[in-house]
């Protein structure tokens, strides 16, 4: 097969593969999309190529390859319709050495593909020089890639050092100059905003409190202000949350100071954006007007601060998951109740009521009245329906669903195998830039950190789902092979005298409480 795509030229089917971003300092006119165009079609015609498909990723960088134009390329790869790659130059592949070494060498190969740089001079059909440079390129188109990008991130430091602000939108209560880059102006709407919000709190009202005085006063939020692409028809695009209240008077923007540099990337070739430390934060303080008073915001600090302690000391235990955490749901919203400790005690409530000022149900449920009341409703269901057989009945109807139960664990398991295997990538990739220096040991070792306890979480979800399966498993066996086990399953609840986990397990799917309080259970079976 090699041999005869390598005589006839115009059998080959070839994917012409452009790119460009200036992200990767691509500003020469050369490297526009429409030279390359040129230059490649050129080669096309001296040599015979007829059967062309483009693939085109205007303005995507070559440090990562989740491009559009390059995914369509693989596929037709996949598929069998491209068996030819022609690109201006190796770059154009990628700036990543590895991953491009890898596409080239690799990839391309196992799939019969013959891949031509044009002005490298590769043919991996042909005994040709630019074959055995092919490495050193690679290397040489990652180094540049790395060049530009710390140029990049050096010049938009000392940007920021100047004290030009560079982020896409201005802080709420803001606005961008129209005539001068990077200074901020005070925004004659939202900033009113702002000084209401600090004023109610002032005078005593909670963030909860202020988010629902905002949402009822119909005050646009900072995502309606800004415009942004959202769910517009949600009743919480116009609602305002406490978190969002409680960033604003936390937000030294409104004593002047310009905050910047609080992430970054990982590297060149890993985009993942990441925190840095407050020690790395570029702070230029009087760099715009004020909208409250050192004075008034060392108030408001002092008072989150003492209400943030307060809360730490009430629930100064690690918190254990009750039985019913995951059950519980008002009745009135459909949304889960919230769980508050106080002193010692365990509330339940609903957040949408508190938070948004959206439910009628404001009741603060007491845990363990909660648990009682299940016990005895549970106790008077099975007093209701005595009948021994119809339970049995139902508890068959149930088991007959476990398969498609096992089915739906089983795919969740596939996906977080898919998520596994992008960390994998990610660390090799971390790995990769810590041996060629492109991060420093301690950057890798940041890194790492969160990428490792992420996998170890899947690790985790993985391992119950396993057990999930097997319990469903082991009950469709109980069904299949053993009915008296269903039987004696049916007695043992009969005489229930508490809650535990294999009662809310085999039973219960679902616990809403309206706004009067009244329980309302929802089986996994239906009688």
């Amino acid at each position: 097969m090699l041999a005869y795509h390598k005589l006839n030229n115009i059998n080959a089917n070839v994917g012409i593969y452009l790119r460009i971003s200036l992200e990767d300092g691509d500003k020469q006119e050369s490297n526009s999309i429409e030279n390359q165009r040129k230059l490649i079609y050129e080669y096309l015609h001296q040599n015979n190529f007829v059967n062309v498909q483009e693939f085109i990723d205007d303005g995507a960088t070559g440090t990562n390859f989740n491009r559009k134009g390059f995914k369509d390329l693989l596929q037709n790869i996949e598929n069998g319709n491209i068996n030819t790659v022609i690109t201006k130059d190796v770059s154009r592949i990628g700036r990543n050495y590895v991953k491009t070494g890898y596409y080239i060498e690799d990839y391309f190969v196992n799939k019969g593909v013959r891949y031509i740089s044009i002005l490298d001079d590769i043919d991996t059909y042909s005994e040709v020089i630019g074959n055995e440079l092919l490495p050193f390129r690679a290397i040489l188109n990652d180094m540049y890639s790395k060049d530009i990008s710390l140029k990049q991130k050096s010049s938009l430091i000392e940007r920021k050092k100047r004290g030009r602000y560079i982020a896409c939108y201005a802080p709420y209560g803001y606005k961008k100059d129209k005539d001068i880059v990077g200074k901020l102006n005070i925004d004659d709407e939202t900033s009113k905003v702002v000084k209401y919000i600090f004023k109610l709190f002032l005078e005593g009202n909670g963030t909860t409190t202020i988010a629902r005085i905002l949402t009822n006063e119909q005050i646009p939020t900072p995502a309606m202000s800004l415009n942004m692409n959202a769910d517009k028809n949600s009743i919480f695009y116009s609602t305002w949350k406490t978190n969002t209240v409680r960033k604003i008077l936390r937000n030294e923007t409104y004593l002047g100071f310009m905050i910047q540099n609080k992430e970054t990337t990982i590297s060149h070739k890993n985009h993942t954006r990441v925190y840095l430390d407050e020690s790395d934060y570029i702070k230029i303080p009087n760099h715009h007007l004020p909208l409250v008073s050192k004075e008034d915001f060392e108030k408001v600090s002092q008072i989150l601060d003492n209400n943030r302690k307060s809360r730490n000391e009430n629930s100064n235990s690690v918190r254990e998951k009750t039985l019913l955490h995951n059950f519980l749901y008002c009745h009135e919203c459909n949304k889960k109740l919230a769980r508050r400790d106080v002193t010692n005690k365990i509330y339940y409530f609903c957040r949408t009521r508190t938070d948004f000022h959206l439910c009628d149900n404001s009741n603060y449920l007491s845990y363990s009245d909660i648990e009682n009341n299940v016990l005895q409703y549970i106790k008077e269901f099975f007093k209701k329906y005595s009948d021994k057989s119809l339970l049995r009945q139902a508890f068959i109807t149930e088991y007959s669903k476990n398969q498609t139960k096992i089915k739906e664990y089983t795919t969740t398991q596939t996906n977080l195998s898919k998520e596994l295997l992008k960390i994998n990538n990610k660390l090799d990739i971390l790995y990769n830039d810590k041996l060629n220096n492109v991060i420093s040991s301690d950057m890798y070792k940041k890194y790492a950190v969160t990428l490792k306890e992420n996998q170890k979480k899947i690790e985790n979800k993985f391992a119950e789902i396993s057990n999930l399966i097997e319990n469903e498993e082991n009950k469709l066996q109980t069904q299949q092979n053993d009915e008296d086990k269903i039987n004696k399953l049916i007695n043992k609840f009969c005489n229930l005298k508490n809650v535990n986990t294999e009662v809310i397990n085999e039973f219960i799917e679902k616990i809403s409480i309206d706004k009067n309080r009244d329980l309302h259970i929802k089986f996994k079976f239906n009688l």
